[in-house]
């Protein structure tokens, strides 16, 4: 064989391995940050991190152990804050592997501030949450197993199965709360840091100028419904009376179409909800076509309290009602949009609910 291409294969090896090593010191040069707090007091940032934390030195995490660690730094601005936080570990901040945010009163100007975010930082698909403590969420770690940013993950899909939660992303909040001037519910958790326990229980509101009002827990499935945020995997329990009956049923299915209407200089702002039902417990054997209309009741209570709440009270558009005035009513845009939040708190809305079995 010739010597030179003998050499070849010698060649390749020692490039890989000196690509490996390369790589190897660029991932322990950096600080893999899951989970991040914001928050901000008499203008200054305070941003806590949750970091990965190898403590088997490797770079696969050992789930008998905690994986994590929180860093914490303050600033005049989010970045500075980020720095600072940064030079604790001696190593670079790596925001890519973020998966969730949480964001407390402070932020005002949510578009704006997490501008930072947008330019690839972080995923657009990440969710973000409220918390009134945000420092207080992010240290609230696991003993041992998954890292504490996925038991949230896993904590908030589950909620959201189940009509408790509803999910946000960043891209979706800052383009609601920013570009599109309309608004968003964001998912309210809260924390036990001494018993590591998490939860979540309504939503919080947030408009350009920031956190501006709340959604009850027993409302936020009328908030996702009418937001058509129903995925393909949720089962959302529904439980109701009919003459001191009980009966309960899972909805397997929604679709919500909405559409706006200008009458008599009036905004009218019209559901429809299709349902799919499935029945879990009829111990009293409650006829179907009463069982679909108490049900479609339980829902439409839930819907006008989150609507009159959000729109009318807090005048918060988290139902992209200004998307829909542009689309449905063009020649009404520009005389909405001049007066928004007076056509918001004096707005009719109609809901018709329909019902069939899964």
């Amino acid at each position: 064989m010739n010597k030179k291409f003998a050499l070849i294969p010698i060649l390749i090896s020692v490039l890989i391995s000196m690509t490996g090593c390369f790589g190897g010191m660029e991932v322990n040069d950096r600080a893999f940050v899951q989970l991040m707090g914001l928050d901000k007091q008499n203008g200054i940032y305070m941003v806590s991190l949750q970091i990965y934390v190898s403590e088997s030195g490797s770079s696969e995490p050992d789930t008998s152990k905690a994986n994590s660690a929180v860093i914490y730094g303050q600033g005049a601005t989010i970045s500075e804050a980020l720095e600072n936080a940064g030079a604790k570990t001696g190593k670079r901040l790596f925001l890519g592997h973020i998966k969730m945010l949480i964001i407390g009163k402070g932020i005002d100007d949510p578009s704006g501030e997490l501008s930072l975010f947008t330019d690839g930082s972080i995923s657009p698909s990440c969710p973000i949450i409220y918390s009134d403590d945000p420092s207080e969420a992010a240290g609230t770690l696991p003993e041992e197993g998954l890292f504490s940013a996925e038991q949230f993950i896993n904590v908030l899909s589950a909620y959201s199965a189940q009509g408790n939660a509803v999910y946000t992303s960043a891209a979706d909040f800052i383009s609601m709360t920013g570009d599109q001037d309309c608004g968003a519910a964001i998912p309210v958790i809260y924390t036990d840091r001494k018993e590591k326990k998490i939860g979540f229980s309504g939503l919080a509101l947030a408009d350009r100028n920031g956190i501006c009002g709340s959604i009850d827990e027993k409302d936020t499935l009328g908030v996702k419904l009418l937001q058509n945020g129903y995925e393909k995997n949720d089962r959302i329990p529904i439980t109701v009376y009919v003459n001191g009956r009980r009966a309960s049923v899972y909805i397997t299915d929604a679709k919500t179409d909405l559409k706006t209407v200008f009458t008599d200089g009036k905004l009218h702002v019209i559901a429809d909800i299709r349902l799919k039902i499935r029945t879990a417990e009829n111990p009293y054997g409650i006829i179907d076509s009463t069982l679909k209309k108490a049900v479609g009741e339980s829902v439409g209570n839930s819907c006008e309290r989150a609507f009159s709440e959000a729109v009318r009270k807090e005048t918060c558009d988290i139902f992209g009602i200004k998307k829909l005035v542009r689309k449905y009513c063009p020649e009404d845009y520009s005389t909405y949009c001049t007066s928004s939040r007076k056509y918001l708190s004096e707005s009719i809305f109609t809901l018709k609910i329909t019902s069939q079995s899964a």
